[in-house]
């Protein structure tokens, strides 16, 4: 799965270097453009464990195109808008000891304008957390994880007279599911698959007049998941996905 996730994302690079060319009249963040940021992320379940960004910190590239949605109120085509980016991030695990290690994320959003400024879609965001087979600082078993929410964008953007964008965006979640990869430590034969359909989050980015850049704040909140079974050596055992909040900011560059 780990290697899936990596060719995907190395592709996703390839693609974004190839067309850079074909994209370098626009060169702006309010249209169609070729992207490259660097971020910072924290992730948390309250009162169990954190992980957080180390440095170098997390990056991303990709690609897209957001002319619908963006362009002033009047000027707008009838087409859709979208966004597809990968991202790599170094982190550390701090909860039953500390870890580093790194994550994988992909992330595909399409956008539609809805009235004036407002604007729905559908999203999809993966995630893979490449925790293990390994151990912590105090011998905690460590295993990988995957992050999966399909969601609906619902926004509002505010074309400045300046030229300047801030873009406002809410995300329910329509469907999660967390992989906790437990056939790797020993004495679990099978992994444990949780549902967790309830969360939300929001984008709050602003670009700056020329479109060359954008820093943006990105949350997600999803409640706990159900009890979901896994199977064990010594018979079948439960567990569940907690609670957990997710934070990231970043400054985003056109290539």
């Amino acid at each position: 799965m780990q290697q899936l996730i990596l060719n995907a994302f190395l592709l996703l690079s390839f693609f974004s270097t190839a067309s850079a060319a074909e994209m370098k009249e626009t060169y702006n963040l309010n249209g169609e453009a070729m992207f490259f940021d660097w971020h910072y992320s924290h992730y948390e379940e309250p009162g169990l464990m954190t992980v957080k960004s180390r440095f170098p910190f997390s990056f991303s590239v990709g690609f897209r195109d957001e002319t619908n949605i963006r362009s002033p109120q009047g000027n707008r085509s009838s087409g859709v808008s979208w966004n597809i980016e990968g991202a790599y991030g170094l982190i550390t695990y701090d909860g039953s000891g500390t870890y580093d290690h790194s994550y994988y994320k992909l992330l595909f959003e399409s956008y539609y304008s809805l009235s004036g400024a407002f604007f729905g879609g559908v999203g999809y965001r993966r995630l893979f957390d490449d925790f293990g087979p390994g151990s912590t600082s105090t011998s905690a078993r460590t295993f990988d994880r995957m992050s999966e929410y399909f969601y609906v964008p619902l926004g509002y953007n505010i074309r400045n007279a300046d030229g300047s964008n801030l873009k406002l965006q809410y995300n329910v979640v329509i469907k999660g599911q967390q992989t906790s990869y437990t056939s790797q430590v020993p004495g679990n034969l099978t992994d444990l698959v949780n549902d967790q359909n309830e969360g939300f989050g929001f984008d709050v980015s602003y670009a700056n007049p020329e479109g060359s850049r954008e820093v943006y704040y990105r949350h997600w909140s999803v409640e706990k998941s159900e009890i979901s079974p896994r199977a064990t050596i010594s018979g079948i055992s439960y567990g569940y996905e907690p609670k957990n909040k997710i934070s990231e900011i970043g400054v985003r560059y056109c290539f």
